[in-house]
């Protein structure tokens, strides 16, 4: 896919979901955005170059970007009114007070301003879980064949924007070995079943219009795995199981 980075997969999986957007909406008029979750700031840079003025918040950096504040999106340090357009990528369902925050986006938008956010489908859910097991056993065949390819490099979470080192747990052998055939909760959800139900399209627009939030498109964007799973390879596959409602990441647009 042109203009795509071809040396990371995460950065390719999210500016293709930036372009999808882009190109599916006219976004005629915008100035002021902001994006919520900047991450290490590969969309940032793809925003900044579209936008006359974007604002990046993150409350844990994971890496260095010039320009990102540090700030909570259940608390927003910004006036009323003052943006057209909010963004996140993938970030709502790592909020413990979505609904607060929501309203703190609402607050910071123009009357007219819209919101745009992408989060992960029950469907990624559903391979997240099942997947676990086979992304276990390429984990050791790569220690068996060093060298047999190169995974993309992730950025480490909350590297930094703490003003602290984390004090990681170390887990017990039983954990360990459950952890490699069971995933972790991606979310802030307290099992997986919870989380297979929040991360339903229809859970997210029952969301919105519980806060009065008018969600007028959603569609699909892309197929892809956790874990890395085959990054690059079989892309038409995906755009076609994605064009067919067989995705990983839905796109909402929001009127305040």
């Amino acid at each position: 896919m042109g203009g795509l980075p071809t040396d990371n997969w995460h950065h390719f999986l999210r500016l293709r979901d930036l372009h999808q957007i882009f190109s599916e909406v006219p976004l005629d008029g915008i100035s002021r955005v902001l994006e919520l979750g900047a991450g290490d700031g590969a969309q940032t840079l793809a925003l900044r170059k579209k936008f006359c003025e974007v604002v990046s918040i993150d409350i844990s950096p994971s890496a260095k970007s010039d320009g990102i504040i540090i700030a909570d999106a259940v608390d927003l340090p910004f006036v009323d009114g003052y943006f057209d357009l909010v963004f996140s990528s993938n970030v709502l369902e790592h909020i413990e007070s979505v609904e607060e925050s929501l309203v703190e986006m609402k607050r910071v938008l123009k009357s007219d301003g819209i919101m745009i956010h992408t989060m992960p489908t029950s469907t990624w859910k559903l391979i997240q879980l099942f997947c676990r097991p086979m992304a276990t056993v390429m984990k050791l065949f790569r220690k068996i064949v060093p060298g047999l390819y190169d995974l993309p490099r992730r950025a480490e979470a909350g590297a930094y924007g703490l003003n602290s080192p984390l004090t990681l747990k170390k887990r017990s052998i039983l954990k360990t070995i459950l952890g490699q055939l069971i995933p972790t909760i991606h979310g802030v959800s307290d099992n997986h079943i919870q989380e297979f139900i929040r991360f339903r399209t229809q859970w997210w627009a029952s969301k919105f219009k519980q806060l009065g939030l008018d969600c007028y498109r959603s569609s699909p964007l892309f197929f892809h795995s956790p874990y890395d799973l085959f990054p690059y390879k079989f892309l038409k596959l995906r755009e076609r199981l994605a064009i067919n409602g067989i995705a990983s990441v839905h796109v909402f647009w929001i009127r305040a």
